[in-house]
This record gives C-alpha cells, sequence and structure tokens, in this order.
C-alpha cells in the first residue's frame, strides 16, 4: 500500500515539473493581416525556470502568403546571433547567445517582420534547431516546446475596382432617379 501510494506522489511531481515547461511560441497566436500589409510577429519564451546562454530553432511558414523581411533579436543577446538560412518559407538555424547577462523567466528571443503578398491562411511554425539547442549556464541542453501561430491574410480590393463599384451604383442611383421624375 504505502509503494502505491509513493508511486502516485511521484506521478503527480512529475506531472507538475511537466506543467512547468519551457516553451517557444509565437505572440500572438492569431494575426489578421491584408495583402500589402507589413507586420511583426514576437517569438517569446517563457517558463524558464534556469538562466539560458542562448538558443536556436527554425521556423516555416507559406512562402506564397507571407515573405518574411527581417529578424530583429533584443540587444540582451548580444555575443552571437544569426538570421539563419531561408530557402523559400524555411528558416534553418536561426540562434543567439549571450556571453555576459543569462537569461531566466521569460524574455523575447526575437521580432519577426514580414510581409502579406497572397491571400489564405498561413501558419507560422517552429521547431528545434538541432545545430543550436537552448542551453542552460551549466552547459546542458533544455528541452522546449515549440507554439507556432497563424496569420490569416486578407484580400483587399484594388483601388479600380472599388472605383469602378462605386461608379456602377452611382449609374443605378441615377437611373433610378430618372425613372421617378419621367
Amino acid at each position: 500500500m504505502k509503494l502505491h501510494q509513493t508511486l502516485i506522489a511521484a506521478a503527480v511531481t512529475l506531472a507538475a515539473f511537466a506543467t512547468q515547461a519551457q516553451t517557444v511560441s509565437v505572440i500572438a497566436p492569431v494575426t489578421n493581416v491584408n495583402i500589402g500589409d507589413s507586420f511583426t510577429v514576437d517569438l517569446m519564451a517563457t517558463g524558464f525556470p534556469d538562466k539560458i546562454f542562448g538558443g536556436g530553432y527554425n521556423i516555416a511558414f507559406d512562402a506564397s502568403m507571407l515573405q518574411l523581411d527581417d529578424i530583429s533579436f533584443p540587444a540582451n543577446w548580444e555575443f552571437l546571433v544569426d538570421k539563419g538560412t531561408q530557402v523559400g518559407g524555411t528558416v534553418s538555424d536561426v540562434f543567439f547567445n549571450t556571453f555576459s547577462a543569462p537569461i531566466k523567466g521569460d524574455f523575447l528571443t526575437s521580432t519577426l517582420k514580414f510581409t502579406a503578398i497572397g491571400s489564405g491562411s498561413s501558419a507560422i511554425t517552429l521547431s528545434e534547431s538541432p545545430s543550436f539547442p537552448f542551453g542552460d549556464e551549466f552547459s546542458n541542453a533544455v528541452n522546449v516546446t515549440y507554439v507556432g501561430g497563424t496569420v490569416n491574410v486578407a484580400a483587399v480590393p484594388e483601388p479600380g475596382s472599388v472605383a469602378l463599384m462605386l461608379a456602377g451604383l452611382g449609374a443605378v442611383g441615377f437611373v433610378a432617379s430618372r425613372r421617378r421624375q419621367g
């Protein structure tokens, strides 16, 4: 009976640690933009109980809808940063490091700047970079859970199409008023 209670207590303790997982997430999970809009997406790390000297990840998105213009890093990643290698809608091995001020808790890892170039819905997916794992102050690799986001891009009518539609509505109104007068 005691062994059974000990096993249950151990399972509860492990479950508590599991809920305190280190996470890197796209903030906000859903972004709504129009074709032609430039916008930014922050990648936020949360729940890191130990000081982190750096890390990295891979990023994927639909290149027919989104154009990645830049990746910027906060000043606290002063030692080494790299925007990775982009091929289409995949960026491999984005990484960042600090030499003098490791960070724990919640912190910004980078900001992605996009331009919306096509309508539809695109996931922004984050995944582990095997080349640049997150590392703590004791040089241990840190397991991280990655949470992506979604960008919804709405088509915006061309100005010429809007002008043509308004001219058509005006013509219909003019004809209707002439019929009432005649």
